[in-house]
């Protein structure tokens, strides 16, 4: 098809915005004009895999570590629950909607990951562009996917309460989330108000909604779903064609130095108590006799100042490291214990490694679940890990080999980075 503009709103986390990043550079590769915009702290990070992405969200690390998340978010409360979605939906929303106004000038296409989709669908709608949302996990009315809403996730045993469940969470969401805020915007550029929830409005219009992981992982989603919500697979910026290297070279030689460790980071995450955290697990492991890589991420300054860190650093089968690239490090690791987000999901199954998904909040328990039903290890709360009998039942199912062997099957049916993007590319040319 001739070129087409094609703007990009990424918000959140590392792994909200890798997966854009993926499709954009694949868009390129086909000759369209890509704009993204990044979170600022993002923007580093987005040049160094080839995109000049421009700053259009505020900092995410300040955000991740607020209460809001750290604690509302993960309220039982449905009210608390909601009224946090919200806060962290318009986190610095008025300033995102006049950069991206800015962005999106001349698009013929919009895409957003998972955060504020209703408002970037607004921008794409007033600049009489087409909308095409990428999806980190199920996120609509699913008889097979149980909602990741503590006790309401065992109402998935009824296929048709599953259904009405994910209905009301979304309408709910709409009502008392989305319906205010894409109002005052709507408001603010001449536009009527909407007609209903923004999945109704993309079904209505046949607006297609790629859902950017593993098919295997839900195996009766894409029979239940059909064409309208492609299942690409996991997208990723990284290759796996040949056996990666490390950018540390002190990292990389620890790595040769014996046998493949156990890899324990939570991402972008910051821990209440990263020390006991982190120390529970490390000496758990210790305890049987395996190595131990440590991407500790935001929690580095806390462990820095820990006993568990002074024994890490007495203790040369322990390494401690700020950040780590998945794709370098995972595939030379036995085995991953993280907090469940679909990108380090993902790369951990790319890698063939046995997980332990201690999930924090919003869609990482799902992912935890997953894990699970397909035998690829074992999920608990961030909180239990600190409980010596859950964490040592946890430690048991991604050490043991049987796992292991499945992981390695699993991987190797995995569909290909390449062939994801590719057809999410497609996707979103068919859009136009």
């Amino acid at each position: 098809m001739s070129p087409v503009r094609v703007a990009f709103a990424l918000n959140g986390s590392r792994g909200d915005v890798q997966p854009g990043l993926a499709v954009a550079t694949a868009l390129t590769e086909r000759g369209h004009e890509v704009a993204v915009g990044v979170p600022q702290n993002l923007v580093d990070f987005a040049t160094e895999h080839g995109v000049a992405a421009t700053v259009f969200a505020p900092d995410t690390a300040d955000l991740l570590a607020s209460p809001l998340v750290q604690r509302d978010l993960k309220s039982r409360n449905p009210r608390t629950r909601s009224r946090a979605l919200r806060e962290v939906t318009e986190f610095g929303a008025t300033a995102m909607d006049d950069r991206f106004l800015e962005i999106s000038e001349g698009a013929d296409l919009v895409v957003t990951g998972l955060m504020g989709q209703e408002r970037a669908a607004t921008i794409a709608e007033y600049r009489g562009a087409r909308y095409v949302p990428l999806h980190y996990c199920p996120i609509r009315p699913s008889r097979s996917v149980p909602v990741p809403l503590g006790p309401l996730a065992h109402l998935a045993a009824v296929p048709r309460l599953s259904v009405a469940v994910w209905r009301g969470v979304e309408l709910a969401y709409w009502h008392l989330s989305a319906k205010s805020s894409d109002a005052a915007l709507r408001q603010r550029l001449g536009m009527s108000p909407a007609s209903g929830p923004l999945a109704d409005r993309l079904a209505d219009a046949g607006t297609p909604e790629i859902q950017a992981y593993e098919p295997g992982l839900f195996p009766r989603l894409a029979d239940e779903w059909g064409a309208h919500r492609p299942m690409t697979g996991f997208l990723t910026t990284a290759s796996d064609d040949a056996r990666p290297g490390v950018d540390d070279a002190a990292t990389d030689a620890w790595l040769d130095a014996g046998p493949p460790p156990v890899y324990v980071g939570f991402g972008s995450m910051p821990l209440t108590d990263a020390a006991a955290v982190v120390g529970a697990v490390v000496a758990a492991l210790r305890d049987r006799g395996q190595r131990v890589l440590v991407g500790a991420g935001p929690n580095l300054e806390a462990l820095t100042r820990s006993e568990a860190s002074d024994a890490a650093s007495a203790d040369e089968q322990v390494r401690v490291v700020g950040s780590t690239d998945h794709a370098s490090v995972l595939p030379r690791c036995a085995a991953a214990v993280h907090h469940g987000g679909a990108g380090t999901t993902g790369a951990s199954l790319r890698a063939g490694l046995p997980t332990l998904v201690a999930a924090f909040s919003a869609d990482q328990p799902m992912w935890g679940r997953a894990i699970v039903d397909s035998g690829l290890g074992a999920t608990c709360p961030v909180s239990r890990l600190t409980d010596p009998s859950v964490l040592s039942s946890a430690l048991s199912t991604i050490l043991d080999g049987d796992v292991a062997n499945r992981c390695s099957q699993f991987a190797g049916a995995m569909i290909d980075p390449a062939t994801a993007a590719h057809t999410a590319v497609e996707t979103m040319e068919s859009a136009l």
